[in-house]
């Protein structure tokens, strides 16, 4: 199976959006890069957000479920 049709979008540590291939991309640090969204937090959401301890990044990463 070939990958070469895909593209993936996100935003750099720079703040500007970025599409490239999924070869140009295997060496971008996607935990370093900020957020596209913020995790909202409000009065009776049925999800949970909040920081989780990365050991791998030795650092706090958004999620939210």
């Amino acid at each position: 199976m070939s990958l070469s049709g895909f593209a993936v979008g996100y935003v750099g540590v720079d703040g500007r959006e970025q599409r490239d291939g999924l070869a140009a991309v295997a060496a971008v640090a996607f935990e370093s890069v900020p957020p596209v969204r913020s995790f909202p937090v409000y009065r009776g959401q049925c999800n949970n957000t909040g920081l989780w301890w990365s050991a791998t990044t030795g650092g706090h990463v958004g999620f939210e479920s």
